[in-house]
């Protein structure tokens, strides 16, 4: 029997292919011999007597408000929210929450401009906060208007950001958060045809297995192992890859044996 742990650690660039194929494994009770990763495709398995070549795939959502795939604008939030815990040193712990909106991208020359005039306004805004507060930098006197919580203007807060929120609730050491709102499209055959034929123009270099297998792999992918004892301080919701479910006229024709899209990390729903 194989160790899946030993396989996790000497494959450190495919952990997230890894993480993906376990819960989708789960999710159909594939219960399998062998697993070996490879390139094209990312994995085979031993499935009885046959050779199955397991291809993982991201479904991408694009969204309608913006040029940019939602996985480049995530991933740039996601820098800068890192970049930007390492700028501050407030006065005491806090949790900074930006609110982000959605499908707006982030312009890094704007950020790089501005980085350290934030973290400089967040350390002095902390200086004042008592227990259990919240205190929000808005960018104009209008924001929040509803709001009860006291505020502060930040004329400059790039444009991927509604508001930040501060939070002072006993934490040992400052954290960033993310929130985000938007509505989740269904995953179309569009979608569906746009992934299966940059899949299919690569199938033919595969190394030959008894059966070709493309798992789509839809929302947030549980990690296999946890690779650190303490918790991180970076959290951000993401949607790049969420999705409200299949929208098509199911089954569809594949030059793959099988097409699965897997809701991860508990639902997979075959397509062919």
């Amino acid at each position: 029997m194989f160790d899946l742990h030993n396989l996790y650690l000497e494959n450190p660039k495919k952990h997230d292919e890894l993480s993906a194929f376990h819960w989708f494994a789960k999710s159909i009770c594939l219960e399998y011999e062998s697993l070996v990763p490879t390139e094209r495709p990312d994995f085979i398995v031993d499935l009885g007597n046959k050779k199955i070549g397991i291809e993982i795939t991201l479904a991408q959502r694009n969204s309608p408000l913006s040029n940019y795939p939602s996985q480049q604008i995530e991933a740039a939030q996601t820098k800068f929210s890192i970049s930007l815990l390492q700028s501050i040193k407030p006065n005491i712990p806090l949790n900074v929450g930006l609110v982000f909106e959605d499908g707006v991208a982030v312009d890094m020359k704007q950020v790089h401009k501005i980085q350290e005039s934030l973290a400089l306004y967040i350390n002095e805004i902390s200086g004042n906060m008592t227990t259990h507060s919240v205190e929000l930098i808005i960018r104009s006197e209008g924001d929040m208007c509803r709001s009860k919580h006291r505020k502060h203007i930040f004329p400059a807060l790039p444009a991927f950001l509604q508001y930040i929120q501060l939070l002072n609730d006993g934490y040992e050491e400052s954290v960033v958060t993310g929130a985000r709102g938007g509505f989740l499209d269904s995953f179309t055959e569009a979608d569906l045809f746009s992934i299966l034929e940059k899949k299919h123009r690569t199938l033919t270099g595969y190394q030959k297995c008894d059966e070709q297998w493309l798992v789509i792999v839809s929302g947030l992918v549980p990690p296999l192992f946890m690779e650190h004892t303490s918790r991180p301080n970076v959290l951000l919701a993401s949607i790049a890859t969420s999705f409200a479910g299949v929208d098509a006229k199911l089954p569809l024709k594949s030059d793959f044996d099988r097409v699965y899209f897997f809701n991860s990390p508990t639902y997979a729903t075959r397509i062919t």
